[in-house]
């Protein structure tokens, strides 16, 4: 669920993770699941399935977005407000949409051709990349270009890049090593879009290999600082976990609360389930859908990764 500390803002959980004040309930986390899915639906594939148009940044207008949702789902959200859109970004773990002048925007995970502008520096010395076994030699010959997005996405450790590729059915990922430092040395622009996500129009194969047992490492320190320096990051993602394992049958459905109205309906497509699951950074294979056809209740599943999108 989201709340609102009235010293420190908006938070995910049952108290501020600073004060420890239970604050005011915002959002339940089923309220939280269903804005999620229609969000990464509107903002990284179809907003004119809503009726909505974005700049060639990718921004929206907010309020906008809440008439054109409460239009097209109704009773079962009549109780979006901005303010709700507001808190689901200000608390999203994995920095995955962006507010500037009432305007809103997904930062990465896009199927629909954008000329965004987004931050070149901090980018790493190493980044990752998820690669089914039989895609290894191909990405190490090739190097790596978007599929089902129209940018690659790279995780910033290991793990993300692992935590990516295993959403995927099929075989455990091979993760491989993006050279980054290099890359940027010969004119490759990388672009900082989330907290552990960055975008790139294409790999040469010349910066990539296979990571090794230093990455995992490294990995694991950086697991270990963001839980440390980062409140919440933890409870965040496993409260993420939970739901990605419901969807995949990894775990028992428990009765989901409604909404403050009691008739919260859960949204999403079963076209789009694979791709507009909730980012684990990301985001599985998009799968396209007649423009005409109906948004249905498993319509806006929420992009799982798009963190770092897996495309392969």
């Amino acid at each position: 669920m989201i709340k609102r500390c009235p010293q420190h803002g908006f938070f995910r959980g049952e108290e501020c993770q600073v004060c420890g004040d239970e604050s005011k309930f915002l959002m339940s986390s089923y309220e939280l699941e269903s804005l999620g899915r229609i969000l990464a639906l509107i903002l990284r594939h179809a907003p004119d399935r809503f009726g909505l148009e974005m700049d060639e940044e990718g921004f929206i207008d907010l309020y906008k977005i809440v008439t054109a949702i409460k239009k097209k789902k109704g009773d079962t959200m009549r109780w979006l407000r901005p303010t709700h859109i507001i808190g689901l970004v200000e608390t999203d773990p994995k920095g995955r949409y962006q507010v500037e002048d009432n305007n809103v925007r997904a930062t990465y995970g896009h199927s629909i051709p954008l000329k965004m502008s987004l931050p070149t520096d901090g980018i790493p010395e190493r980044l990752f990349y998820p690669a089914k076994p039989d895609e290894v030699e191909k990405f190490m010959s090739e190097g790596i270009h978007p599929v089902d997005r129209t940018m690659v996405h790279l995780s910033k450790t290991w793990n993300d890049a692992f935590e990516a590729g295993i959403h995927k059915e099929g075989p455990e990922p091979i993760i491989l090593r993006i050279d980054a430092e290099l890359a940027l040395n010969n004119g490759i622009i990388i672009q900082r879009a989330g907290k552990t996500v960055f975008t790139v129009e294409e790999v040469p194969h010349d910066f990539v290999s296979i990571s090794d047992d230093v990455d995992k490492e490294n990995s694991r320190k950086e697991l270990e600082e963001r839980a440390r320096t980062m409140p919440g990051y933890e409870a965040s993602l496993k409260s993420e976990d939970v739901s990605s394992a419901k969807k995949k049958g990894r775990a028992p459905k428990k009765d989901e609360k409604k909404d403050k109205d009691d008739d919260a309906e859960e949204v999403g497509d079963e076209d789009l389930e694979e791709d507009i699951e909730d980012d684990s950074d990301d985001d599985a294979d998009f799968e396209n859908e007649d423009d005409d056809s109906e948004v249905t209740d498993d319509d806006e599943d929420d992009d799982e990764e798009d963190d770092a999108v897996e495309e392969g």
